[in-house]
């Protein structure tokens, strides 16, 4: 028998029986809808819930199989690099006598005030320029027979950004600074600023021109950064 002679035949079933017309219009139309339902399960076949997956965790440790991570060495600033400046800061350990050690900035003119010593000129010179200047002075001037000392650079003089950023100004230099994170601790680009010019005026370039750079580009201390206004 098919499926509408057995809608056909319940109906009529149905409508024979002694309850209400409304009662029996009611009990047709629940015995139809479970009919159509039971035709649309016929046949299909149920699949299998997929397994139960692993579930990583936001506080989970990171994998361990890669390499380990390595900073970029060659941002650093070396011993034998970084020639000192106005607004350097460094530290003068004497091993023979604590007397001698102290903490000097450079000043203005590119001189330290080195005890006992006095003024000297530290400008334009690297640490360890510096290390064998304080010896022979200490050696010459007899205040120390052979005299065993290390400079250490403390902090750097600032860097400079003009322009079209949030705040202009000096800030506190810090290891492998690029363009982009100088910006942002400026407080960010102005919606006037021209990302494709920015220039870089190097603190030791002889040349008064300033250079095109990009965001990725490796600041130095005493740097002047300028992000220019664009016109369109």
């Amino acid at each position: 028998m098919t499926t509408v002679q057995n809608r056909n035949s319940l109906w009529t079933f149905l409508s024979g029986l002694r309850p209400t017309k409304t009662v029996a219009m009611g009990l047709a139309a629940a015995a139809l809808f479970t009919i159509a339902a039971c035709e649309r399960t016929t046949g299909v076949t149920q699949l299998p819930m997929p397994p139960d997956r692993d579930v990583v965790s936001f506080n989970a440790p990171a994998p361990t199989n890669g390499p380990p991570f390595q900073p970029n060495a060659d941002c650093k600033l070396g011993r034998g690099d970084y020639r000192l400046g106005p607004g350097d800061k460094i530290r003068v350990v004497v091993l023979q006598d604590t007397e001698f050690s102290g903490d000097y900035e450079v000043n203005a003119t590119g001189a330290i005030s080195a005890r006992m010593i006095g003024p000297v000129q530290v400008a334009g010179m690297t640490l360890n320029e510096v290390e064998e200047m304080l010896r022979e002075k200490y050696r010459s001037g007899g205040y120390l027979v052979s005299p065993r000392l290390s400079v250490e650079l403390v902090t750097t003089r600032p860097f400079f950004i003009i322009g079209e950023v949030q705040r202009s100004g000096a800030f506190a230099y810090v290891n492998c600074l690029r363009v982009i994170q100088a910006v942002a601790i400026a407080g960010g680009f102005t919606r006037r600023a021209s990302k494709s010019h920015i220039t870089i005026k190097r603190y030791y370039s002889k040349s008064a021109e300033e250079e095109y750079v990009t965001e990725d580009t490796l600041v130095e201390p005493g740097d002047l950064i300028r992000i220019p206004e664009r016109y369109f």
